[in-house]
């Protein structure tokens, strides 16, 4: 697991220059995470006093993030909505991976390159043995109408 990169307060300080006063807390906490992600791709991430190119470059993600939380307060702003983790969905895709790598004798390997145990590749296995057979046996007529 590759460690992450913090920034620092003076790479947060970009953003918060951009922050308009009255800004609810939870939105500066969204404009945060965006503007994070997007600082976080470049390898000068971490930098206690930027040079005048990395502070540019810092000062476009922030206006960057800006425009996000504009756009996403203009779309899904006024009303309560739930956002979900996506644990479902991005675990979900790891199993149909492991699906794809298993070639019948693997299980011991899969579990070291996804950080699970041996038992759990061998549930996964199963799980997505059976629902291959189920798309590919598909419904038949007159057993499964009920």
């Amino acid at each position: 697991m590759t460690m992450e990169r913090l920034l620092t307060p003076a790479e947060v300080a970009e953003l918060e220059c951009q922050l308009p006063a009255g800004l609810t807390e939870p939105m500066r906490e969204l404009a945060l995470c965006l503007y994070t992600v997007l600082v976080r791709r470049d390898a000068r991430c971490g930098q206690a006093a930027p040079d005048a190119d990395w502070q540019a470059a810092l000062r476009a993600q922030a206006q960057l993030a800006m425009e996000q939380l504009q756009y996403l307060s203009g779309h899904m702003g006024g009303g309560g909505f739930y956002l979900a983790k996506g644990v479902a969905a991005m675990l979900a895709a790891r199993d149909e991976l492991i699906w794809r790598e298993f070639n019948g004798r693997n299980y011991a390997e899969l579990a070291r390159r996804h950080g699970l145990t041996e038992m759990r590749v061998r549930q996964i296995v199963a799980e997505q043995r059976a629902r291959d057979v189920q798309q590919r046996q598909g419904r038949l007529p007159g057993l499964d109408d009920q």
